[in-house]
């Protein structure tokens, strides 16, 4: 990497290191609308959906892929750069074999009215899914169906916690994600735009691979331990089961949500193609 590293941070007390460790909590995320992105990958991902970092991490002793010192090398003149020691970046990192780069970066905020609703759209809603190992695995799989955005609600995770960003591979910053309080505000917007819900649950009448799905639309699946409040799955238009044939009664909720979210795929596939 070009240009001469003036100083190697070291210390704990330093001030960018004390606001990485108030980031662990949502509580901070929120009041400041700042998340701790690390990973060459999910840092990547940022950047490369115009998300410009206010601070970048790395670890000079450990940071050798040539992509990123790329990257750093670009933003130089861009982005305020903060060399750490290898100690102590390990210290801040949540990974066994931390890379050596890390961004503060700005929570994208998004509304309902955001989302511009097409007649290929696939979204999914989440409500009460409070792993966000499992949100983030969740929110990878929307990324892979170039799905159209995510509604989280309820007690649900914060999808720019750590752990969601690391499930996700920063797939975070590639989809429109909006949270609101009230699922009812949601339900509403279905109706508004057209956009047919699809609600998930291991008693519906429906089997996923046997029902006729087409877009827009929405899933929309609720908790592993408690799915959806029956008012949500009362509000639905399309309720639909993953058959189970072992003895197994349910699955990972990511595990379900992949399942169905590829079922919808390939009903817009059929849709597009007899459009």
């Amino acid at each position: 990497m070009g240009g001469k590293i003036l100083e190697i941070i070291t210390s704990t007390q330093n001030l960018t290191i004390k606001e990485i460790r108030k980031l662990q909590q949502r509580k901070h995320r929120v009041e400041t609308g700042l998340c701790f992105v690390e990973g060459i990958q999910p840092v990547l991902r940022a950047l490369e959906n115009d998300i410009v970092p206010q601070t970048l991490v790395y670890a000079p002793e450990l940071l050798t892929s040539e992509v990123a010192l790329g990257v750093l090398d670009l933003l130089r003149d861009k982005v305020r750069l903060l060399a750490v020691s290898s100690a102590l970046f390990a210290d801040i990192s949540e990974r066994d074999n931390p890379v050596g780069l890390a961004a503060i970066v700005r929570t994208p905020i998004k509304q309902l009215a955001d989302l511009v609703v097409t007649e290929r759209a696939i979204y999914t809603a989440l409500v009460d899914i409070k792993n966000p190992g499992n949100l983030g695995t969740i929110v990878r799989t929307i990324d892979s169906i170039a799905g159209s955005g995510l509604i989280i609600m309820g007690q649900t995770a914060d999808p720019y916690d750590p752990a969601c960003i690391k499930a996700s591979m920063g797939t975070v910053f590639n989809i429109p994600i909006v949270s609101i309080a009230d699922p009812r505000e949601f339900l509403a917007w279905c109706k508004q735009n057209g956009v047919s819900l699809i609600t998930t649950s291991a008693k519906a009448p429906h089997n996923i691979g046997e029902t006729a799905l087409t877009c827009p639309c929405a899933v929309m699946l609720g908790s592993e331990a408690q799915g959806l409040p029956t008012e949500l799955m009362a509000a639905g238009d399309i309720p639909v089961r993953i058959p189970m044939y072992g003895q197994a009664s349910s699955l990972n909720l990511a595990v379900a949500a992949g399942i169905i979210l590829y079922e919808v795929k390939k009903g817009q596939q059929r849709q597009i193609a007899n459009h």
